[in-house]
């Protein structure tokens, strides 16, 4: 049993895209109802997420945690660290790494700038992924059914917030398209402004995003677009070209569409 519910785990490698159990059972060549029953055993433990809608799979949270010491001896936090500290020392802003974790964002390292008094996030901070810039950033970057998976998932926990968020989150998938990063104005906090990306780390277990912000005096929408989200995209392109997995424009990664 053990051996099969690995061999199931190890389909999922090395983008975590979203799987059915017919499509499962075609790639390690054992009998649907088997693989339902062991499906639906790793989703009761968090080895896997469900998206009832479409009726499939991809890697949970628990999974993810066992497989990130494989994925490079030079992780994502010890490369994007000295980055993200010296952003934060320059622009005297709050630089964060993050991971989704159901409708939140997690804050994985998060470094403060030297004035930054009210923005009072640390590592293992979690803020509502459609109300967080970095929440806004990996919606814009997602495609296809994995945005639209997200997306009903915002929906149903923030239906009496939908009519708002929408129009939001069209204009950050069209951010993204444009410029690889998204910019929002007063998303995670009333008077703070930010900018968020997406790492393109094609081996990594889990989508990390990148994140900026400070308050609005100090970070108007002209720097947003003109200073800070392009030094972001530099740090971005640095990281994923040090740890070997630099983007190759693969189509699909991000891209406008409407949301229903």
């Amino acid at each position: 049993m053990l051996s099969r519910g690995l061999s199931i785990l190890r389909t999922f490698a090395p983008r975590n895209g979203w799987l059915s159990n017919h499509q499962i059972a075609d790639a390690v060549g054992l009998p649907r109802p088997t693989v339902s029953r062991i499906t639906a055993n790793l989703t009761s433990l968090g080895y896997l997420d469900y998206a009832a809608e479409q009726g499939k799979y991809r890697l949970g949270t628990a999974a993810l945690a066992l497989g990130y010491g494989a994925f490079s001896s030079l992780d994502v936090w010890t490369v994007a660290r000295p980055y993200l500290r010296d952003l934060a020392r320059d622009a005297d802003a709050l630089a964060v790494l993050s991971l989704r974790d159901g409708m939140h964002m997690v804050c994985n390292e998060v470094f403060h700038g030297e004035h930054i008094l009210t923005l009072r996030l640390n590592a293992g901070s979690r803020m509502q992924l459609p109300h967080s810039t970095m929440g806004h950033a990996l919606v814009g970057t997602l495609a296809g059914l994995e945005r639209q998976t997200l997306l009903e998932e915002v929906r149903e926990h923030f239906p009496d917030e939908w009519r708002t968020l929408k129009p939001a989150l069209e204009d950050a998938v069209r951010q993204v398209t444009r410029r690889g990063f998204c910019a929002t104005l007063g998303t995670a906090e009333l008077g703070v402004n930010g900018v968020g990306c997406v790492l393109d780390l094609r081996n990594a277990p889990a989508t990390y995003v990148l994140g900026c912000a400070a308050p609005a005096l100090r970070f108007p929408p002209e720097r947003l677009e003109n200073e800070i989200g392009p030094r972001l995209m530099q740090i971005k392109a640095s990281i994923e070209r040090q740890l070997g997995e630099a983007a190759d424009g693969e189509p699909g990664r991000a891209g406008a569409g409407a949301l229903e």
